[in-house]
């Protein structure tokens, strides 16, 4: 009678598998995605002077990396402060660390804007998408604004 060892190895689609897992993982973890910093911070006013909507966006970048807005609304006499939200940057590509555009949300009680901002070319593009959480019967809506730089 012989003894026979056998071993066993993972077929291929199972090591596959756990790859695919591992980097699933990877992209379902919370990530800091760090933007180009040069090019977004600042202070920008919207080039619609006559705007009953954002009149001036502030963007900052803490030490740490993490990026915040902080976003003005027409208001009378002075523009009304949504307070800062965090910046959540998009690449073009799972690996382009180069990012140009973000997101960031406000609950502001009565509704939820969720901003979606791009930056190109010297500019910042926002478009402002408001849901009403309040039951008041008032109709969601999205605006488009352009932004300059402030000097």
């Amino acid at each position: 009678m012989t003894t026979r060892t056998l071993t066993a190895t993972a077929p291929r689609s199972l090591t596959a598998l756990a790859l695919a897992t591992l980097s699933l993982g990877a992209l379902i973890a919370p990530q800091r995605a760090l933007a180009a910093p040069a090019d977004m911070t600042g202070t920008w006013v919207n080039s619609n002077v006559t705007t009953s909507g954002i009149t001036r966006v502030n963007v900052t970048r803490a030490a740490g990396g993490q990026m915040t807005v902080q976003v003005f609304g027409r208001c009378h006499p002075n523009d009304c402060d949504w307070g800062s939200a965090q910046m959540v940057t998009y690449g073009t590509t799972v690996s382009d660390s180069n990012h140009f555009t973000a997101t960031a949300v406000y609950a502001k009680g009565f509704a939820t804007t969720t901003l979606v901002m791009n930056f190109a070319r010297g500019r910042l593009d926002v478009q402002a998408l408001t849901q009403f959480t309040d039951g008041s019967g008032r109709q969601n809506y999205a605006s488009r604004d352009a932004f300059a730089r402030y000097r």
